[in-house]
């Protein structure tokens, strides 16, 4: 009787579970019915706040929540305006004075600082690459010349080119400081006195330039110049030259002759010799040619917003040197105020990257063209 009872029990308890499960499906199917009609109705009769919401999911193209690109699609393109991000938001234009590098109608800042004749460190050497043999030769020039140079400037408290790397050094510096100061660095004739007239003329005139264009230049020097020769010519005869009768005869590039024009055919050694002494007793004027290793930092900024533009820095130029003109019997050295000798003059800059020798033109070498004024000594 008590297993009859259980049986039972169990047999209602399972048509009870499954009547649940029978009711739930209904309501499920019911309430899906019930979402179909009204989707359906929406669709047919829409609002209008869904109709604002619709039209505003057509207009994005991707979801809230995806980052639009930078860049629009083809078929988003179009004569369609686009809309602000919402009512709430307006566009604020920022007070904070942009510099010209970044209005569109200003022209090309790197063809505005080509202007000025420094080279930033990305730009190519003015001058070609040396070859294995030019490099041999330049060698063999360079010992030779600072034995000749040592001549020229013979005195023993004097030891060329230790004592010439020293007197550069200071040049370098007193450069970039003319070249940073305002009141100096647009004036050719404050820069003469460390460089000649056509290398001042050239940053002189650069300067300007870029001061009428809103910019400002200045140069950052940390440090002090590291000096090494890596060239020496010389120039031998009168100075200035005269205008008629005279030729400029190249030997290699080391060295120059302005003699007459009689002279410049020889059949002789001896004779050759004595051209050369000749030319030597009218008086010498030589260059140096210096690797220098730094630490400058070139800086364009604009005046305006006095925000810098280009910020260059450099780790090594090339540089040449000029002496004056002066003859064996001139005193080249004197004694300064401490009771040292030093040189009466000071050695002044020619060339800076070799801009005044890409300038030069090509000439015969028994016919070169003097570009330097005749007072520029």
């Amino acid at each position: 009787m008590a297993s009859s009872r259980t049986s039972l029990w169990g047999r209602t308890l399972v048509c009870h579970r499954h009547l649940v499960r029978q009711h739930q499906s209904s309501a499920s199917r019911c309430a899906l019915r019930r979402w179909s009609s009204s989707q359906a109705t929406a669709l047919a009769e829409p609002s209008d706040n869904s109709t604002q919401q619709h039209q505003s999911k057509q207009s994005s193209p991707l979801p809230p929540t995806s980052t639009i690109p930078s860049t629009p699609r083809q078929s988003d393109l179009g004569n369609r305006k686009v809309s602000s991000i919402g009512p709430s938001v307006k566009a604020k234009s920022s007070s904070f004075p942009l510099p010209v590098l970044f209005d569109k109608k200003a022209s090309s800042l790197a063809a505005e600082i080509a202007e000025y004749p420094w080279l930033l460190s990305i730009s190519p050497s003015r001058r070609a690459r040396p070859t294995f043999w030019s490099a041999l030769r330049d060698k063999h020039f360079l010992t030779v010349g600072t034995a000749r140079a040592r001549k020229h400037l013979n005195h023993p408290t004097y030891d060329f080119p230790d004592q010439f790397c020293e007197d550069v050094s200071i040049v370098t510096e007193e450069l970039f400081k003319a070249l940073s100061a305002p009141d100096r660095a647009g004036d050719e004739e404050s820069l003469r006195t460390v460089m000649v007239k056509a290398v001042a003329d050239r940053f002189a005139a650069g300067y300007r330039t870029l001061l009428s264009q809103g910019k400002r230049v200045e140069f950052l020097l940390n440090g002090k110049p590291k000096i090494t020769v890596t060239g020496l010519h010389f120039t031998y005869g009168p100075y200035p030259a005269p205008t008629s009768g005279y030729v400029a005869q190249q030997w290699w590039s080391l060295i120059e002759l302005v003699i007459p024009e009689e002279d410049s055919t020889f059949s002789s050694h001896p004779r050759q010799k004595e051209i050369m002494q000749r030319a030597m007793d009218d008086g010498v004027f030589f260059k140096v040619d210096v690797r220098v290793d730094l630490d400058v930092e070139f800086v364009v900024t604009d005046v305006k917003s006095d925000m810098p533009l280009i910020r260059d820095r450099r780790r090594r130029v090339e540089l040449q040197f000029i002496s004056p003109h002066f003859t064996p019997w001139d005193e080249v050295f004197e004694l300064d105020a401490a009771g040292e000798w030093k040189l009466r003059w000071q050695w002044r800059i020619s060339d800076v990257d070799w801009i005044v020798e890409s300038m030069m033109p090509k000439v015969e070498p028994k016919h070169k063209i003097d570009w330097r004024a005749e007072k520029d000594a």
